[in-house]
């Protein structure tokens, strides 16, 4: 198992240098200006690099070799699932940091809002990824990213319309119910995801 997450890790080595250039360009540009898209950004962007070890994955034929292994199906399933977990915390960790350095830079006290929204990005990316997975395993890289996008039409359709109807949203006393309601249904998506894609997995000829 760690040699399966060592192997992903190696492999996105050179990815990360480019992703490095472009959150530091980021910080840049967004830092000055206050704007808290910038953590978004650098938690989807790392987040989202399980999607590349996949696809390197394919193009090597990685996956028709390692069954040749003492490797399970479940065990490779896992560490993608695993991989996501540590590149999502990367991204939010990387996030904090910036957030940490920017409020020095503009001269202010980082803020407890700062920390909230970089949470509920990082469980943002968990969902996502839980969605994006079993979909490249099943359609493969190119599909599941064009679904995604469609998919992701959805949602934006539907607060654009609520937003052009003025419809009132829900109010909750204390915010903190939203956050549990989120970690909870991440927790679960995460967990029907996997055997989702195992089972994809386990079907799938080499």
């Amino acid at each position: 198992m760690k040699g399966l997450i060592l192997k992903d890790l190696l492999n996105l080595k050179s990815t990360f240098k480019m992703l490095g250039l472009m959150i530091f360009l980021f910080a840049v540009i967004y830092i000055p200006q206050g704007n808290g898209f910038i953590f978004g950004m650098i938690i989807l962007m790392v987040s989202m690099m399980v999607v590349t070890t996949i696809s390197y994955d394919d193009l090597a034929k990685w996956d028709a070799y390692a069954l040749t292994m003492p490797v399970t199906r479940k065990e490779i399933v896992l560490s993608k699932y695993l991989v996501m977990a540590l590149l999502n915390t990367l991204g939010a960790v990387l996030a904090l940091i910036v957030g940490i350095i920017g409020s020095m830079i503009m001269g202010q006290s980082f803020s407890t809002e700062v920390l909230a929204i970089i949470g509920v990005l990082y469980l943002i990316a968990f969902s996502y990824g839980s969605m994006m997975v079993p979909l490249i395993y099943r359609f493969g890289t190119e599909k599941a990213r064009l679904m995604l996008i469609l998919s992701a039409l959805i949602p934006t359709g539907l607060i654009l319309l609520v937003t052009q109807m003025q419809i009132p949203l829900p109010e909750a006393a204390n915010p903190l119910i939203y956050f549990f309601l989120l970690l909870g249904f991440t927790v679960i998506m995460v967990f029907v995801s996997f055997f989702i894609s195992l089972r994809i997995y386990s079907n799938k000829e080499f």
